[in-house]
């Protein structure tokens, strides 16, 4: 739970470093409009200007099936581009974590604070 609460903080800051060493190199991210993405087009909106202004993760529920850690979040989440807002109001996610040197479904993953890293990322 620790990794969301980072995670969710550094996208506020604008901090890429975080995403960099957290997603796997061949993750899945869902974006609320339905658009799959992968690790360059999420780091690609951190670049950008869309700025996270808002964040705050309120129920976090996790969990584990041997290797695996599924993390299910609900939370507001505020974005914008320019002047023009993106994200507002609160959303639910889903983030599938793999522990380090172990595969799921042929991906590569390397340690990350005790899990692995995230492969997929989805807002249903």
């Amino acid at each position: 739970m620790k990794i969301q609460h980072e995670w969710a903080e550094a996208r506020v800051k604008g901090d890429s470093s975080y995403t960099r060493r957290l997603e796997a190199e061949d993750c899945t991210i869902v974006w609320p409009d339905g658009r799959i993405v992968n690790k360059q087009g999420d780091l690609q909106s951190m670049t950008s200007d869309i700025v996270f202004s808002e964040f705050k993760i309120h129920d976090l529920r996790v969990r584990f099936y041997g290797d695996t850690g599924i993390v299910v979040g609900e939370g507001i989440i505020k974005a914008r581009k320019g002047k023009q807002a993106l994200l507002s109001g609160k959303f639910v996610w889903t983030d599938t974590f793999c522990e380090a040197g172990r595969s799921m479904e042929g991906g590569r993953f390397t340690n990350h604070s005790g899990l692995g890293k995230m492969i997929v990322y989805s807002y249903p």
